[in-house]
């Protein structure tokens, strides 16, 4: 990993460094597989929603116990991870007392990339807006990669790879001190 805010070209840089592997359209086996389906896709829409209205037990209860997040910009800069629903929960309401704006987390373009009776993964289009009541603003774009598992009628989050096509935060990495390096996942300068 450099040091430095990604200046490489853009286009494809998931698939490239492997965060991301996009397949075949699966079909969904049956009317219980289609209905497992649906809840997979509100699992993650309700992840945003929680985390845009500040709900901290909606917001954990998205995640298994032993849940991950866990992020990255361009190939480049690691985030995290963050292990288990309670280091999950703190480290995004984290966030909170310093984001003085309305985020919107939209997800776009979900896809099913694997469904079995009690697992599956998802890859879907992250648009990040923040608003502060006088302007709307992009925050940054990017993609979830979402593995997740059923827990008796539940399905939740095992593992959220978030992959940033920019920085989520403000100015440079390079001037970052150590404490917004920790506050945003990122490592410690070495």
């Amino acid at each position: 990993m450099t040091d430095t805010t990604p200046s490489d070209p853009v286009p494809a840089w998931a698939h490239r460094t492997g965060l991301l592997a996009l397949g075949p359209a699966l079909p969904a086996k049956g009317d219980a597989g289609a209905l497992d389906r649906h809840l997979i896709c509100e699992r993650i829409a309700r992840y945003c929603w929680a985390y845009d209205e500040r709900q901290e037990d909606l917001l954990a209860d998205c995640f298994t116990e032993d849940g991950i997040w866990e992020g990255n910009v361009l190939g480049k800069i690691p985030i995290g991870p963050f292990e288990g629903r309670e280091k999950v929960r703190q480290w995004l309401a984290g966030f909170w007392p310093h984001q003085h704006d309305q985020r919107r987390h939209m997800i776009l373009n979900t896809l099913v990339e694997a469904q079995d009776a009690d697992t599956a993964t998802t890859l879907s289009y992250l648009l990040l807006m923040g608003a502060d009541g006088t302007a709307v603003k992009l925050e940054t774009t990017g993609f979830y990669r979402v593995h997740y598992r059923k827990e008796g009628e539940t399905w939740r989050i095992a593992r959220l790879t978030a992959g940033f096509d920019a920085p989520f935060w403000p100015g440079s990495i390079e001037t970052m001190s150590d404490r917004g390096r920790a506050r945003h996942g990122v490592a410690k300068r070495t």
